[in-house]
């Protein structure tokens, strides 16, 4: 069975995009709905009016609270009971519990009660007291606080998944709202410390998790974290958290298995169904997505962090090198921790005038918030100079068809001029595309080594150039120390201009450090940009993106330029450079709906509406073949 259009996803968007595709008969499976998890501290905390009943009144959902981000609020009774849904085994448990209660006005009388119920710890409808309200003072949450006997504190202590809890208000006749929030153990876990942890068990080939829209980390097959219970704490801030995890596979099975934990509680426990890992070969691309929403009530607020820029175009947005879709001005959500807010700045006019520049800023979020005028930094100026050595080949022995292999009279003879050309191409084409479409973070060094001039370039069968072969006749472990990229330019003309039998039609990288060059990929001229050019040596960016720095390269990486909604010459830009100049930039927008080999309609500038951004960013801002 094929699975190559497998989807597990709860974005309803995302839905649609695969849906504007087209139907197909392969299986596609769809989440709808976000999975809504019932934590303790989420019933604890009232932030949803699902997890409590309210028999007696009419209950809503309150902004106005002690703690997260919702309380439940009451109204339109004189005698309620609320009770709360089952959970399961909860923490910090002490012999002293207390929630907080907000009146509108003073009570006359009244009084408020507590009952807990586990059955299945012997522990049945007990009454923990009752506290008088009269007096209670109007406007302001006071804590309610009940002794637990010592029974109830060590059933409390156990495990168990049948736990609730029953509070009774009696008061006089009211139709405004008491408000009800944090429901706690006194002196247990204090707020702003909830410990959330999260295990993967498998990663084929890799995990993106993101919380709030911020990725946050990436998981690739050969983790070393894999199988190991660690803390992600800092990801979260006060309230309910989207918990995304992305599936993404490169060829071959697949498969994924992710648990979450917020105070020592199992909240997430999700693996990949057998109808997509099983074994057979599944599509690449992002194949499961999935969304959770967290309740951590206890982890501290989150901040706005307001990020502007003097420009005249808007800026694209990072955190910590990684796109969000976002331009300037724009407010993000973070809760405390530190972060690298970067900004992109640049403009285009097509075919060859470009600008670009990036800033970045350290911040530290903490109890305010945070604003970040990006120019006021400087650009940062070049981070990857990458040394790259021309290595002309006088001659190449070219493939005859008529006698299934090479024919030495089938000689191709490199000039001069053709060596300037490339030269003069590849000069131009770091200045006037590269430099710019980094944002000013890359550049190229290169230098022309000297001609080998006894040692050809043999085509061994149609574009099948023999390169072992040359390595081993020509040495070539010295220039590798020397350059981080070897370009080897051959002829595919004749001494008297010419053109070979059965010239060659390809450029090609290989070796994360080598790339195949023929001068029938030369003819735009001198000191023209050269799109080819740019193309091989991306091919290394990328190759070293994957297999070093352990990112994803999207669904058939640099060749899948059509999937991911570019053409040639989109955007009036020469050849491939829009998708170029966007792969760079790591601003390419995969979404769950593309499919391999088949074409997405054309994009334009980049969005926050993707399921993922990728592209070779970090290559560029920390650095290529880093010895």
């Amino acid at each position: 069975m094929r699975l190559s259009r497998f989807m597990m996803t709860t974005s309803c968007a995302l839905v649609l995009a695969a849906c504007a595709q087209g139907t197909d008969t392969e299986e596609q499976i769809v989440d709808e709905a976000a999975q809504a998890l019932v934590t303790p501290a989420s019933v604890l905390g009232f932030e949803s009016t699902a997890d409590w009943t309210a028999s007696g009144a009419v209950k809503s959902a309150s902004v106005d609270h002690s703690q997260g981000s919702s309380a439940l609020a009451v109204r339109n009774f004189s005698f309620v009971e609320l009770q709360s849904v089952p959970l399961t085994t909860v923490s910090g448990v002490t012999s002293t519990i207390a929630f907080d209660l907000k009146a509108p006005v003073s009570p006359a009388f009244g009084n408020a009660q507590l009952v807990v119920n586990i059955p299945s710890r012997g522990v049945h409808t007990v009454w923990l007291g009752q506290v008088n309200l009269a007096g209670l003072p109007a406007g302001t949450f006071s804590p309610i606080s009940f002794n637990v006997p010592q029974n109830v504190v060590d059933a409390l202590r156990q495990t168990y998944s049948d736990l609730t809890f029953k509070i009774v208000l009696n008061v006089p006749h009211t139709t405004t709202d008491y408000v009800v929030d944090n429901l706690r153990f006194v002196g247990g876990t204090p707020a702003g410390h909830s410990k959330v942890e999260l295990r993967v068990s498998s990663a084929d080939d890799r995990l993106v998790f993101s919380v709030n829209g911020l990725q946050r980390r990436v998981f690739p097959i050969d983790d070393p974290s894999i199988g190991q219970r660690i803390d992600v704490s800092d990801w979260f801030g006060s309230g309910v958290n989207d918990l995304r995890v992305q599936t993404l596979n490169t060829g071959g099975p697949t498969s994924y298995g992710v648990e979450v934990w917020v105070d020592n509680q199992l909240v997430v426990n999700d693996s990949c169904p057998a109808t997509l890992c099983n074994g057979q070969d599944v599509r690449t691309g992002i194949v499961a997505d999935r969304t959770f929403s967290l309740s951590t009530p206890n982890r501290p607020a989150r901040q706005p962090v307001t990020v502007t820029a003097v420009s005249a175009q808007p800026g694209k947005v990072y955190v910590n090198d990684v796109f969000t879709g976002r331009t300037t001005p724009t407010t993000l959500s973070l809760p405390p921790g530190d972060y690298t807010i970067g900004v992109g700045l640049g403009t285009q006019s097509p075919p060859y005038d470009y600008t670009g520049s990036y800033r970045e800023q350290n911040v530290t979020v903490s109890a305010s918030p945070v604003a970040v005028d990006i120019t006021a930094n400087p650009p940062l100026g070049i981070q990857e100079d990458t040394r790259i050595g021309i290595l002309p080949i006088r001659r190449s022995i070219n493939y005859v068809a008529s006698l299934g292999g090479p024919d030495p009279s089938n000689t191709g003879v490199l000039s001069d001029d053709d060596i300037t050309d490339l030269l003069t191409q590849a000069r131009a084409t770091s200045a006037r595309w590269l430099e710019p479409l980094s944002y000013g973070l890359a550049k190229w060094t290169v230098e022309v080594l000297p001609t080998v001039e006894d040692v050809p370039m043999v085509e061994q069968n149609h574009d099948g150039w023999d390169t072992g072969r040359f390595r081993s006749e020509f040495p070539t472990a010295a220039l590798e120390s020397q350059y981080d990229m070897i370009v080897l330019l051959f002829p595919q003309h004749q001494a008297d201009g010419s053109l070979v039998d059965d010239e060659c039609n390809i450029a090609w990288a290989f070796d994360e450090q080598f790339i195949g060059f023929p001068t029938t990929f030369t003819g735009g001229g001198i000191g023209v940009p050269n799109p080819g050019f740019l193309h091989e040596v991306m091919h290394n960016y990328e190759s070293y993106n994957e297999n070093v720095l352990r990112s994803y390269n999207g669904i058939h990486g640099l060749h899948g330029s059509e999937i991911h909604g570019y053409y040639s010459g989109s955007n009036g830009e020469v050849d491939f450079v829009h998708f170029y100049r966007h792969f760079l930039r790591g601003q390419v927008a995969e979404l769950g709906g593309m499919r391999p080999d088949v074409g997405w309609p054309a994009i334009g500038e980049v969005s926050e509406n993707s399921d993922l951004y990728l592209g070779v960013f970090p290559v560029l801002r920390h650095g290529f073949l880093v010895r």
